[in-house]
């Protein structure tokens, strides 16, 4: 540490006026207004940020960064659905989505997992199957933990019910799981928040924000209704995020959606813990250029990593665009993990502080700036 100050000591001290002074001489003609970057009707990015400008302590960047690299699989049939998960697994995933066209059967289970280890990986479901009986997968887990001899206490995971996107949200019923889960699978979180339908159009985050807040808020007042703790409530609930392609304009959209969600566990008297929060691609990120869409993804994982996701799915390169592919789609989706394994193994990202981007005065003022405008406008409609 004492080398590294002996380091900067050796270069002068450059006030944010020099700076600006220095961009005048630059830009000659140009006026420096002209590299804003109008973001919405109320939010102008600028893009030098000087600690001038930044008089605030920075948030505390302690521990390492640690996400899991997913797979999303489409349940057609449950042998279909085995050999893609096994095929994930082979190849380095950590943790699986099924999405369930159907109800499943505790039959259907047993082949679907047929070879897989429960208690290693993190397990997570979606789709209309889920959403019509919930309880079917608990049922289905439970059977299949007491034919192997495991806890079903010891797997964790996530079940995707977002009840504030149903048009008739049974929340007795939800309250009821909620308690059964307590004593069965405790390390289930039953509430997803899906916000994946959401524009990434950077001019819509400040509402995309509001949203999220509003429906988590609509989650707290009916459940605590029906006799849920606020911070069994808050341990249930997870969300879903869809992924632009704005490199660091995405990394402080995730940063800011987790100091809003530290200030709505606070409204609610839960103590602070940052969401458990996992990040979707949407194909309509990509484009025709299938090669270039690698990139693509290589970059917004990082934003995902970098802005705090705790899971994270990289669509294949030709995602939406199958038929104009020259290789297998097994390639495609082994391409999509590497992507996050060149993060992890090669690129030392999870060597990293749990926070890489504090301390960078342009992303904690970009973050700062949604989350207060998200904050305030929630105050407003709440």
């Amino acid at each position: 540490m004492q080398d590294m100050e002996a380091f900067f000591n050796d270069f002068p001290q450059v006030s944010k006026v020099q700076w600006l002074e220095q961009i005048a001489r630059d830009l000659k003609d140009r006026p420096i207004e002209s590299l804003r970057w109008q973001v919405g009707p109320d939010l102008l990015v600028d893009p030098l940020v000087h600690a001038d400008d930044f008089a605030q302590a920075m948030p505390d960047a302690s521990g390492t960064l640690r996400w899991e690299i997913a797979q999303n699989i489409a349940v057609t049939t449950p042998s279909e659905a085995n050999a893609l998960a096994l095929e994930a697994l082979q190849h380095g995933a950590e943790a699986l989505r099924f999405d369930l066209v159907e109800t499943p059967a505790p039959t259907d289970f047993e082949i679907m997992f047929e070879g897989v280890y429960l208690d290693f990986i993190s397990l997570h479901f979606a789709g209309a199957g889920l959403k019509t009986n919930p309880g079917a997968v608990f049922i289905g887990l439970d059977k299949l933990s007491a034919s192997r001899g495991l806890d079903a206490k010891q797997l964790y995971g996530t079940l995707a019910y977002d009840p504030t996107a149903a048009s008739l949200s049974d929340w007795p019923y939800l309250a009821d799981l909620m308690k059964h889960a307590e004593t069965t699978l405790p390390r289930f979180r039953l509430i997803g928040l899906d916000a994946t339908q959401i524009s990434v159009n950077p001019a819509d985050a400040v509402s995309e924000l509001v949203a999220l807040l509003g429906r988590a808020n609509r989650c707290f007042t009916k459940l605590t209704g029906k006799g849920i703790a606020p911070s069994t409530i808050a341990a249930n609930l997870h969300v879903s995020m869809a992924l632009g392609s704005s490199y660091f304009f995405e990394m402080a959209r995730l940063r800011a959606f987790r100091l809003l969600w530290l200030h709505l566990l606070e409204a609610w008297g839960v103590a602070p813990e940052y969401p458990e929060l996992e990040v979707q691609f949407k194909p309509d990120v990509y484009d025709d250029n299938l090669y270039a869409n690698m990139i693509k993804a290589a970059t917004m994982a990082m934003s995902a990593v970098l802005g705090g996701a705790n899971r994270i799915y990289v669509l294949p390169y030709d995602a939406g665009r199958e038929t104009q592919a020259v290789y297998p789609p097994a390639l495609g989706r082994r391409l999509a993990r590497n992507v996050q394994h060149l993060l992890k193994m090669e690129s030392g990202f999870e060597d990293l502080s749990a926070d890489p981007a504090a301390g960078s005065y342009y992303l904690e003022t970009l973050t700062n700036q949604l989350a207060e405008k998200a904050w305030a406008e929630f105050r407003d409609v709440s």
